[in-house]
């Protein structure tokens, strides 16, 4: 598993959480997935990836221009396009074989472009059910992709004094935005479709970038705001069951932050919440302060290989159901297969990172040979998306 890069566990650990909420969300999606806040775990993933992505560029912020560019670049391309260009394909050939009612409301054909440009995300704010089990997923991979696009160049050239008020910024900014776009779109009917909006969701990845910005100014008590906030965590979701989430499923599967939630405006101030959460969680590991089970080693391991699970899960799924449907996931029979496809995409994942991944990571931590600037951690996964 080594890349030569130096990993801070605690922070993988926080994407095997990520990956196992959002499998337990999206197996019997969505009338008998085990729970509905699974959500939670992309948005974990969209805060860490604005932190690692911004504590990477401010350490290269003394480089010259052209480097300063390529090398963040050419690191993202080794990152992200090795595997996508063997999951791609083998996920049209998919597409191909199997029905189209798993596909979706739209033909590959009508959004095939959007995919291979990262730009899908727009795409869904039109069609908001398209891609099916094969490629609905990606459009949180052409999020990220967009910010990558963006922000190196906030980075760059705005000087510190500017950055420390631009991007806290945007903390507030997003959810304004989140609550007047729907209305552009047809009313509150659409909220649902922000989420695949980046400016909408610069929050997340702001928030993350605060983290590292301000980390030698936020206070060392990470660990009493950690668990201050897990406890504000439950409790609004609680208080936001009983004012009428409830609509939206039990408590044990929702804990009152089912997705799309639309009761209580929960669409504009809910992703606010996990996002300072989701912050806590990370200065805490920085910290050296985290729960021991940041540093239980399966969920390390399944955060290092998370891009994988990412990209493979949902086509494996859809192939499961096809042939296994009906699936209660609520049943003996259910569960076994959960667990089962679960193993299948750990394997696959596994697979991808050894033979696909891991021999692009060498050579990208190999960039800059001996005028490489030295990062802390390593934004090794983007997003499993949701």
């Amino acid at each position: 598993m080594e890349t030569g890069k130096k990993h801070l566990a605690s922070l993988d650990s926080l994407r095997g959480i990520g990956v196992i909420l959002i499998f337990a969300n999206h197996f019997g999606y969505p009338r008998s997935c085990y729970i509905m806040f699974g959500w939670i775990g992309l948005w974990i993933f969209f805060v860490l990836s604005g932190y690692l992505i911004t504590e990477g560029l401010l350490k290269m912020r003394a480089l010259p221009i052209r480097q300063y560019f390529a090398r963040f670049y050419l690191k993202r391309a080794f990152r992200i396009l090795p595997a996508f260009l063997v999951f791609f394909p083998i996920a049209v050939a998919v597409y191909f074989t199997f029905p189209r009612t798993l596909s979706g409301g739209s033909s590959l054909g009508h959004y095939w472009i959007y995919i291979a440009t990262f730009t899908f995300n727009q795409y869904q704010l039109r069609a908001l059910s398209a891609g099916g089990f094969w490629f609905g997923h990606l459009w949180s991979l052409s999020l990220e992709e967009q910010f990558y696009v963006i922000w190196p160049w906030l980075i760059f050239f705005l000087p510190m004094n500017w950055l420390k008020k631009v991007v806290p910024a945007w903390i507030v900014l997003a959810p304004v935005l989140r609550l007047i776009l729907p209305w552009f779109y047809g009313g509150l009917a659409q909220a649902p479709i922000i989420e695949a909006s980046l400016v909408c969701q610069a929050d997340a990845f702001a928030i993350g970038g605060c983290v590292a910005i301000f980390r030698d100014q936020l206070p060392r008590q990470a660990k009493k705001l950690m668990w201050i906030m897990t406890i504000a965590v439950i409790a609004i979701g609680l208080v936001n069951y009983f004012a009428g989430a409830s609509a939206d499923g039990s408590y044990w599967r929702t804990l009152g932050w089912a997705h799309f939630g639309q009761f209580n405006y929960q669409y504009v101030w809910s992703y606010s919440v996990i996002n300072i959460w989701a912050a806590t969680l990370i200065l805490a590991c920085l910290q050296g302060t985290a729960p021991a089970i940041l540093n239980f080693p399966p969920l390390v391991f399944l955060g290092r290989i998370s891009y994988g699970a990412y990209l493979s899960h949902m086509p494996l799924l859809g192939v499961y159901l096809y042939y296994l449907r009906p699936i209660n996931a609520f049943s003996v029979r259910g569960l076994v297969i959960f667990l089962i496809w679960f193993a299948n995409v750990i394997l696959v994942s596994w697979l991808s990172f050894r033979f696909i991944e891991l021999p692009f990571l060498r050579f990208k931590n190999r960039l800059g040979g001996k005028q490489r600037v030295p990062i802390r951690t390593e934004p090794f996964l983007q997003t499993p998306t949701g």
